[in-house]
């Protein structure tokens, strides 16, 4: 079979020829084209630079001809013009649009009216006609007119013409002859190339190998396959890593997850041996994700994948299986113990404190726990029960662990059902505001009030902690503050406008709200639209705040702060170990955790705690709140430590704006009314 021809087919030769022409002679006559076309354009633009020039001293030099009425200056003047060969002809008007002087060149005429030349450039054809006022002062004197031509380009247009063909037309013949000459020396290797690429195509291995010594092309080309059989090789590993491991932290994925479980669960039964799934869910990590950015949430993620495998046993495997979800595989239980073993390791070793890009970091982790066979007997059972454990795991607190517990999925429907209900009270506004007395110590006089969130289900009030997460969890907490600080706000200032003693309003809010971009224009714009004075506005924290979001939390406090809002720090004493904030942050109240409280008069170490907390707050000119007081003694004990305020149940549980209103207007030296409960 000829390297030429094969049947009807075009031979290598001429395939190689055209590819030649199509890749060499094809640009270089573009580009002739291109260059052609920028010679014109230059030449054309180099005329009217130099017409250009030749008008602007004409201008200057023709006014005292004007002035003089002296045309025969004017006619030697335009003379001048003999020596560039482009221009035809030269006039000069006066102002009374009447012919001053002209220059005609030989075999030139006059072909433009001066009533046509109604703009400064006009041109016609190969013909350019150029006009420009003469001026003296703000005085008219006429104008003039020049006209040139481009005739001179038609002879320097064929020569480049004729240039351009010879060399395409030695390119070519060029091309045909050094294609000639190549081509001999491609069959051999071509042959072998085929043979290579159809062993690959009908074997799929991409093993084998070409050896050459040559250096040339074809030694280059022999190279090149090979080095594409590598390529391909290492794309076909890296196809069936991203199809099996998380390209972040390089677990496995839930894709091989999925074949490892199924693989696990066939051994198990066929063993008669157990097999655990834990589902790990970090907590708060969009905290951290959301007010440090993704950067550091991924360095965040490489650690704690990091700390994961370092706990696990040989037979064990751990993947990513999505955001900051991991769920790892143990194989061969022998007991509940070794399971309880593990997961203490995961929450020890996951507590202890991450740095990361200089962020001192703490992150726990939630932890639901599915067995094989009691809590299912197939991968989806198990992922779905460790799933819902690791929820009821999170309802336990931070760093909790749990095991399934078929009940559980009537709670987990109950949690869908409480979602579908949440969503329903933001539309039909269920949601309601109580507020509760603050009550200075030393006096007895109402400073505050603590709004605090309310919501009736079918006539029976919800307990904040059951449907707050919730809300977080479906993205609405941001509404909801922006519901809870609007009126509140409102509520004071109707206080206010009904002639009644001026007080603080407190408003928890969370970590996801504060460390929004948008935080303080929403809180700038609800002081404003309700008309409530910034030092009326108190706004509670808790330590968690400034645990992983300080850098972020920092300059917006500070900025409220300067805007005369009070930052009070909530349930202090149980969260943030390392306080160090409450020196570089504008915190100006500090609450005591109402567990200490209730153990005041019970436990010498909590009253020592409690004292501490006073002395500290004292130290850095903190008010002092004391939340969840119930008993007299509570607040004689509170009153000796020189506690400032006082907030519980023993003065008033949480009041409807109605009965607030007339709480605040009994605020004239009388007694309070003392509940407990």
């Amino acid at each position: 079979m000829s390297i030429l021809t094969s049947g009807n087919k075009i031979g290598f030769f001429y395939k190689h020829l055209i590819a030649v022409v199509a890749i060499n002679i094809l640009p270089l006559f573009i580009m002739s084209g291109l260059l052609y076309s920028n010679f014109i354009a230059d030449y054309k633009a180099n005329l009217l630079e130099a017409m250009d020039s030749e008008i602007a001293l004409l201008v200057s030099t023709s006014r005292s001809a004007l002035l003089f009425n002296d045309k025969q200056s004017a006619s030697v003047l335009l003379s001048s013009l003999e020596s560039y060969s482009s221009t035809r002809y030269t006039q000069i008007y006066d102002a009374d649009m009447q012919l001053f002087a002209e220059y005609t060149r030989p075999g030139q005429y006059i072909d433009m009216p001066v009533n046509e030349l109604n703009k400064q450039l006009v041109i016609k054809g190969e013909n350019i006609y150029l006009s420009k006022q003469i001026t003296i002062g703000q005085e008219n004197l006429g104008f003039i007119v020049i006209s040139a031509n481009t005739n001179a380009l038609n002879t320097q247009k064929e020569r480049y013409l004729l240039i351009i063909g010879l060399a395409l037309l030695g390119s070519l013949i060029l091309a045909y002859l050094l294609n000639w000459t190549l081509q001999k020396r491609l069959t051999s290797p071509i042959s072998e190339l085929i043979s290579l690429v159809g062993y690959v195509a009908k074997n799929e291995r991409y093993h084998k190998r070409l050896n050459s010594e040559r250096n040339d092309e074809i030694g280059d080309l022999i190279l090149g396959v090979n080095t594409m059989l590598d390529t391909i090789e290492t794309h076909e590993t890296q196809l069936y890593n991203r199809a099996h491991y998380d390209e972040l932290t390089q677990l496995p994925n839930r894709h091989l997850l999925m074949e490892r479980l199924s693989h696990a669960i066939n051994i198990a039964e066929r063993n008669g041996s157990q097999i655990a799934l834990l589902f790990l869910d970090l907590d708060r990590f969009k905290v951290i994700n959301d007010s440090l950015g993704h950067r550091i949430g991924d360095e965040l993620l490489l650690q704690v994948a990091s700390k994961l495998v370092k706990v696990l046993r040989v037979s064990d495997s751990i993947s990513r299986w999505g955001g900051d979800e991991f769920v790892m595989l143990l194989e061969d239980v022998k007991s509940k113990k070794d399971i309880d073993i593990t997961v203490e390791k995961i929450i020890m070793e996951l507590s202890k404190p991450t740095m990361v890009s200089g962020h001192r970091l703490h992150v726990t982790t939630s932890v639901g726990i599915a067995r094989f066979p009691l809590d299912g007997k197939d991968c989806q059972s198990l992922l779905k029960h460790a799933d819902i454990s690791m929820y009821h795991a999170k309802e336990q607190g931070i760093g909790k662990s749990c095991y399934f517990n078929p009940s559980m999925l009537n709670k987990s429907v109950q949690r869908l059902t409480m979602e579908m209900h949440v969503h329903k009270a933001f539309e039909d506004n269920d949601f309601f505001l109580m507020y509760q007395p603050q009550i200075q110590s030393n006096s007895e006089k109402i400073v505050g009030f603590e709004a605090l969130i309310r919501w009736k289900l079918n006539g029976e009030l919800v307990p904040p902690d059951q449907f707050l997460s919730i809300i977080e969890d479906v993205g609405l907490m941001h509404q909801l503050c922006l519901w809870v600080l609007e009126e509140a706000c409102k509520q004071n200032v109707r206080w206010q406008q009904a002639g009644l003693t001026p007080v603080k309003m407190s408003i928890n809010l969370p970590p996801s709200f504060i460390i929004q971009p948008q935080c303080l224009h929403n809180i700038r714009s609800i002081l404003k639209d309700t008309g409530l004075a910034a030092e009326y506005l108190e706004i509670e924290l808790t330590e968690n705040t400034f645990l992983d979001s300080r850098s972020i939390a920092g300059p917006i406090l500070q900025t409220l702060k300067d805007l005369g809002i009070n930052i009070a720090i909530d349930d202090f004493g149980t969260g943030y170990s390392c306080m160090s904030y409450l020196q570089d942050l504008p915190i100006g109240t500090l609450k005591i955790d109402g567990s200490f409280v209730k153990g005041l008069g019970l436990s010498q170490a909590n009253e020592g705690i409690v004292q501490s907390i006073i002395t500290l707050g004292k130290s850095l000119n903190m008010e002092i709140v004391a939340e969840c007081v119930e008993t007299e003694q509570q607040l004689l004990i509170l009153n000796k430590m020189n506690c400032d305020v006082i907030q519980g149940f023993f003065y008033s549980k949480p009041l409807t704006a109605d009965d607030a209103t007339s709480f605040l207007r009994n605020d004239e030296g009388a007694p309070f009314l003392k509940e407990s409960g």
